[in-house]
């Protein structure tokens, strides 16, 4: 058995005992959470900063938090109750700054916010006054304190709903009830919705709430596997339109069903912008031409997820020398953090357990170098996996599958002080690696041999899939405490790699910056062009409203809509890119 037990470890348990957050000088994990909406008590509590004796905790109603916010200064523990107490369906902010022992240095904390629980149902969704609303939308909202049930009224009439009229009356629902569906609704129209509580037996009316439906252009819900109504029959790609663009999938089903924004399915569109033309379009042709401008409405909502490269592999200026340190070479190497728990206990911090990790290339190898922290050091498990180590994950066709690896989809762990190389799916001809110990833990280089990790030479202008997680063991028996990573979100089944990260193997020289854009063109073939100016659209993991009002479409005549082309790259300019995936979806016009 090997073993490295520093005090740190010591402190750690202690400060962990305390409540402390190791590593953490300001307040953290607020409770109320941050953003928290249906808020009743006014107990106020926090893991206090690893070095702070006392506790000033303000609460006020406004962000810009001052000394008259100041309600419990120089608390003891960390929790506080307000006796003054909370009002009803309130905004309010609050910060807690640390006092450090000697009584004088403070760390000031983060502001944090909460909405207590109105008197009558509040928080409605869609926002009052929305204009970008699915016509299939379901109605949901907060319940008011006290509530028992609720009294639901909608209508396209706005007084109907204001008096209560029997038309506009959809009945009584229980209180865990708190959302209605009132079907397929008509498109670009106001309607108006309001939700009374019953409190002891009598109606508390509430507020009268609005919102206006979308015209949809396309949701991509018409779309199937049959020949003639597919996806890509209707979006035109790159295989008529001559640019580096594929929509749809190659086998059925052809539309995205799973990453979608409503409904049922979306469309999937591959950008390739690292050949010519150097930009990538798909479009679709209207027959007749459409008024965009019908029923008042005057913007186009397209709504985008994206699926791009996390970050590139450079090209390593000089051969890195495997010895376990990072030289020179690995400065210009992106760092990217192994913190993500998804397995185990919780860290004491980042001292406890932590990496991060390096990768360069050149024709004949992929170079890895991992830099950890971790406070007590295990090597006594047959399994590598059980004791400190390092899992190195390569997806060489980046081809994102599922369970078990297969192919070129491959998982080597490498264990402290190891001298093998264990994994799944490994080919280790040629593999070399050095690992030292560091003052906070210990670092690994490693060589691998692109023949081995995917039969062929250095990929370059492609994508790979890559991980790299972190095995933290610390106690020596055979099991670890946790499991740490980059990217993936899998906890129980690590042999997926659709939840890998992406990395582009990045050709020598500069890489031009990709951009999503629309451009729309009318009848009589007049073009304009919009551009997205936020990169890192293309890296969204969450639904992005991408709202265009329909006059930054100079010289179109939006009466009169012949083509709507979506894009990535710049057209007018083309220059290399990179390569990814966009999901679109719910592409709809909306009135002001």
């Amino acid at each position: 058995m090997r073993t490295k037990v520093p005090y740190v470890a010591i402190l750690a348990i202690v400060l962990g005992l305390c409540g402390a957050s190791w590593g953490q000088k300001k307040a953290s994990n607020p409770n109320p959470a941050n953003g928290a909406a249906d808020v009743g008590m006014p107990l106020f509590r926090w893991t206090a900063g690893s070095t702070a004796m006392l506790h000033d905790v303000y609460v006020g109603k406004a962000p810009e938090l001052g000394a008259a916010d100041l309600v419990g200064p120089r608390q003891p523990l960390a929790m506080f109750y307000y006796a003054a107490g909370l009002e009803p369906g309130v905004v309010y902010y609050w910060r807690v700054d640390e006092i450090e022992k000697d009584g004088v240095t403070v760390i000031k904390g983060d502001v944090w916010t909460f909405m207590t629980q109105a008197l009558t149902a509040y928080k409605p969704d869609p926002a009052d006054g929305a204009t970008v609303v699915s016509p299939t939308a379901t109605l949901t909202w907060l319940a008011g304190k006290s509530a028992v049930q609720h009294h639901v009224y909608f209508s396209d009439n706005r007084d109907a709903v204001a008096q209560a009229a029997a038309g506009a009356d959809k009945g009584l629902q229980d209180l865990a009830a708190n959302t209605f569906a009132p079907g397929t609704l008509q498109e670009a129209t106001t309607y108006y919705w309001r939700v009374d509580e019953i409190v002891g037996g009598a109606p508390t009316a509430g507020p009268v709430w609005t919102f206006t439906t979308w015209m949809t252009v396309d949701d991509f819900e018409g779309y199937t596997d049959d020949e003639g109504s597919r996806i890509y029959e209707t979006w035109i790609d790159g295989l008529t339109n001559s640019t580096g663009s594929t929509v749809g999938y190659m086998t059925a089903p052809f539309a995205e069903q799973k990453i979608i924004h409503g409904g049922k399915q979306s469309m999937p569109l591959d950008y390739n912008n690292l050949a010519k033309p150097y930009y990538s379009e798909t479009e679709q042709e209207f027959s007749p031409a459409q008024d965009w401008t019908a029923g008042g409405t005057d913007s186009l909502v397209l709504y985008i997820q994206g699926k791009g490269v996390d970050f590139d592999i450079q090209k390593a200026a000089t051969t890195p020398v495997i010895d376990g340190k990072a030289e020179a070479v690995w400065a210009n190497a992106t760092i990217l953090p192994v913190t993500r728990k998804i397995d185990g206990a919780d860290t004491t911090g980042p001292l406890d357990a932590s990496a991060q990790f390096r990768e360069l290339y050149d024709d004949t190898y992929l170079y890895v170098f991992v830099d950890i922290n971790d406070s007590s050091l295990r090597n006594d498990s047959s399994s590598a996996y059980l004791d400190d180590s390092v899992e190195v994950y390569v997806d060489g066709d980046n081809g994102k599958g599922q369970s078990p690896l297969t192919g070129n989809n491959r998982q080597y762990t490498f264990g402290w002080t190891a001298t093998d190389i264990q994994g799944t799916n490994t080919q280790v001809t040629g593999i070399s690696f050095a690992q030292v110990n560091t003052p906070t833990g210990w670092s690994i280089e490693i060589r691998m041999p692109w023949q081995s990790l995917l039969g062929g030479p250095a990929p370059v202008g492609k994508l790979i899939g890559v991980d790299c997680f972190y095995n933290d063991d610390d106690d020596g028996q055979d099991t670890r405490e946790r499991q740490l990573v980059w990217h993936s979100t899998v906890g129980a089944d690590w042999q997926i790699p659709a939840s890998w990260g992406t990395a582009l193997v990045a050709p020598a020289g500069p890489v031009g910056t990709d951009l999503v854009y629309v451009a729309l063109q009318d009848s009589a073939n007049q073009t304009a062009v919009v551009t997205n100016p936020d990169a890192s659209l293309l890296k969204a993991t969450q639904w992005v409203e991408w709202k265009i009002p329909l006059s930054s479409f100079t010289g179109v005549n939006v009466a009169k809509v012949k083509k709507l082309t979506i894009g990535v790259g710049d057209k007018a300019n083309p220059v290399a890119g990179r390569t990814g995936k966009l999901y679109i979806d719910d592409i709809s016009l909306v009135k002001p």
